[in-house]
């Protein structure tokens, strides 16, 4: 009896520090695979985090494209509207220019013909000092009139973007508004000197019709009587 008290005795003290090893290891080794864990699923959370945070990104990114898009595209209207408003004043002061210059031509053609009235008084002994200055004057004003008309401009834009080229248009046409209100005034007083050419010629040409009338009645009266 005493022997086998002894041998369990034994076996208990073998026995009972091996399964106190292998508690201690089965724990450590369930702790490491909590800790495993922990850390994974730690990481897990990083990566959806950072896959949040990159789609974040992106779509700011997207976003800002976006943005960027139509904003370009809304100033690509704007531009194509100047271009067109440019355009449309262009063509508008280049038929300004053309009817001032056919005013201004029919204004030279006038001139020929009063000359060439002039030039039948003179043939006719009458008086025409007075027709001769004032049509000096008025030929000095019809070429005044033809440099002012030659002196309007395009309204010219050179900025960038559409709304300060809009702003730098209304500036330049304000300029060629002027040109083309002074050739105008030009072409006014031209004219105006040219009636006062044909005014003063008007009892000259009066003499000049008498005198042709009174010519015609002469040679009637002469062939008549020939005749007779």
């Amino acid at each position: 009896m005493k022997n086998k008290l002894l041998i369990f005795i034994i076996i208990s003290l073998i026995i009972l520090p091996n399964l106190s090893l292998a508690e201690s290891t089965t724990s450590t080794e369930t702790r490491n695979k909590n800790q495993v864990r922990v850390e994974e699923r730690e990481q897990e959370r990083e990566n959806i985090k950072n896959k949040i945070e990159e789609k974040r990104e992106e779509f700011k990114q997207q976003l800002e494209q976006k943005r960027e898009e139509i904003k370009n595209k809304a100033e690509e209207r704007r531009q194509n509207i100047t271009d067109k408003m440019i355009e449309k004043v262009d063509q508008f002061v280049q038929k300004v220019i053309e009817r001032l210059d056919t005013a201004a031509n029919r204004l030279d053609i006038l001139a020929v013909r009063i000359q060439s009235r002039i030039d039948k008084m003179k043939a006719a002994n009458i008086d025409t000092k007075e027709a001769e200055d004032l049509l000096v004057i008025a030929k000095t004003k019809i070429e005044t009139a033809k440099k002012d008309i030659s002196l309007i401009t395009l309204p010219e834009t050179t900025s960038t973007t559409a709304s300060t080229t809009t702003k730098t248009l209304k500036g330049a046409f304000e300029t060629t508004k002027t040109q083309i209100a002074k050739a105008k005034s030009a072409l006014k007083e031209a004219h105006a000197a040219l009636v006062d050419v044909i005014n003063s010629l008007r009892p000259g040409d009066n003499k000049l019709r008498n005198s042709s009338t009174s010519k015609t009645a002469t040679s009637t009266a002469t062939t008549t009587d020939n005749e007779n």
